[in-house]
C-alpha cells in the first residue's frame, strides 16, 4: 500500500495514473501544484486560484502537499485530467472560460459522478 501521507508518493500516483496529470487540466503549464478535489483534476497556481473563487462546492482546492487519506484518492480513481478532458470535450466545454465551464449544469453532473459511489 502507498503512504499518501507523503506528497511525494501522491504525485508519483497521480502521474503514474493518468499522464495527463502532468499538466494543469486548464492551461497544460507543467507539473500543476494544486488538486480539486470534487473535480478530481491537477491544476496550476493560477488556474487554481481561478477555480477556488468559484466557491469549494464548485471547486474545492488543495496544494497537492496537504495531507491525503483514502476519501480524497478515491476521487482520483473515478476522475482525473483525461476523463475531465473527454467529459468536457464531449460537451463542447473546453474552450469555455473557467467559470463558464465550471458552473455549467453538465459540469454538476461530472462533479455528481466523480463522488457517486463514496
Amino acid at each position: 500500500m502507498v503512504d499518501f501521507t507523503d506528497p511525494i508518493n501522491v504525485l508519483s500516483f497521480l502521474f503514474e495514473k493518468d499522464l495527463e496529470n502532468k499538466l494543469c487540466v486548464e492551461c497544460k503549464s507543467p507539473m500543476p501544484s494544486f488538486v480539486s478535489i470534487n473535480n478530481a483534476v491537477l491544476l496550476c497556481g493560477k488556474c487554481a486560484e481561478k477555480h477556488k473563487e468559484l466557491g469549494y462546492n464548485i471547486s474545492y482546492i488543495r496544494d497537492v502537499k496537504e495531507e491525503w487519506d483514502n476519501y480524497l484518492i478515491a476521487y482520483f480513481e473515478r476522475g482525473g485530467n483525461s476523463r475531465y478532458i473527454r467529459f468536457s470535450q464531449q460537451y463542447n466545454l473546453n474552450d469555455l472560460p473557467i467559470a463558464e465551464k465550471l458552473k455549467s449544469k453538465i459540469m454538476e453532473y461530472y462533479r455528481l459522478l466523480v463522488r457517486k459511489y463514496l
